[in-house]
């Protein structure tokens, strides 16, 4: 697998798999989008990935305070 510099792997919380980030718009060929996973059926934002790994951080923060 060739990764480009705006391109990166991230695990995806939607199709949970390490997936390839793209940072572009393929259909208008618009480098300035937010990366999206390539391989999810709906598009998903590296920024929504990210909300999913804020959200689990407070939870295990919460879980470890709690019990």
């Amino acid at each position: 697998m060739i990764i480009k510099s705006d391109e990166k792997i991230i695990y995806c919380y939607n199709c949970r798999a390490l997936t390839l980030f793209i940072r572009r718009d393929m259909h208008n060929n618009n480098s300035g989008v937010e990366s999206h996973c390539s391989e999810c059926s709906d598009v998903w934002f590296e920024w929504q990935n990210r909300a999913v790994e804020r959200e689990k951080e407070k939870w295990i923060e919460y879980n470890e305070l709690t019990f």
